[in-house]
């Protein structure tokens, strides 16, 4: 009778033994691959199962993925989704899909050009010419059209100039301009690699006075900020086109004279 009680305290102990080996062991497992699957881990490549004959043109766009032939789509994998980390962390959040900018969408272009242009001539000329000539012997006609020396009573005739030409001028030239706005600019067309072409106008009236301004450009897709924003100096093949016109500009402008003075230059 006294040994029976023993017996089941064996089993009992032996029984949450195991269950707490496979408790553990099971918390062990959810932790590995917590760790394993971060949400910036990269997703592991795929098998390329490839066929072993040589399909067509045609057939070989059909087996090639979406992603190869959409002109928009990145080579960059997204990373997978860990809904064990999702669930257990409390500061843990999903990774954000990548947005895609597509034709006709609208890119605030930041302007902040600055070009500096210095320039220090010295120029100095110094010409100098002596000429001297004597005619000491000639010729001339008889009335018998004969060639006889030519006599000078009143003395060889003789020239003789002296030139001195002095020239020096020095010039100096110092320029600071800088253009500092913001231009909503159009997505024209996205490349096959990505690239995106864009174009801005804007125009601005005050009174008679009107100020347009034109901007094209080339730039990266990444490049664009999360506030859906370029700089200028991120643009490849940028044209930045200034227009003025009013009285303003026509106070500031030269007049064709001043123009033609400085074509011609006599002095």
């Amino acid at each position: 009778m006294h040994t029976q009680p023993s017996t089941t305290r064996a089993g009992t102990r032996h029984v949450r033994t195991k269950c707490l080996a496979v408790l553990v062991a099971a918390g062990w497992v959810a932790t590995a691959a917590a760790q394993s699957n971060s949400l910036f881990h990269r997703a592991s490549p795929r098998p390329n199962h490839a066929p072993t004959t040589q399909p067509a043109s045609g057939a070989r766009e059909a087996l090639l993925p979406a992603a190869t032939v959409h002109p928009l789509a990145t080579s960059d994998p997204q990373p997978p989704r860990n809904a064990v980390l999702l669930h257990a962390s409390l500061i843990a959040v999903e990774a954000p899909k990548p947005r895609r900018i597509k034709v006709h969408d609208i890119v605030t272009v930041i302007v902040r050009e600055e070009k500096r242009a210095k320039s220090d001539t010295d120029l100095k000329r110094d010409k100098k010419w002596d000429i001297s000539a004597e005619l000491k012997k000639w010729i001339r006609l008889t009335e018998d059209s004969k060639l006889v020396p030519q006599v000078f009573p009143a003395g060889n005739p003789a020239i003789a100039l002296t030139y001195d030409d002095k020239y020096k001028g020095k010039g100096k030239v110092e320029r600071k301009d800088s253009l500092v706005t913001r231009i909503s600019a159009v997505v024209l067309d996205v490349k096959p690699n990505g690239t995106l072409v864009l174009q801005a106008r804007k125009e601005i009236k005050i009174d008679e006075d009107r100020q347009r301004v034109t901007l094209t450009g080339i730039c990266r897709a990444e490049d664009v900020s999360a506030q859906n924003t370029i700089l200028s100096t991120q643009l490849a093949d940028a044209t930045i086109d200034i227009q003025h016109a009013g009285p303003a500009r026509d106070a500031a402008r030269r007049g064709w004279l001043a123009k033609l003075w400085d074509v011609i230059r006599p002095l």
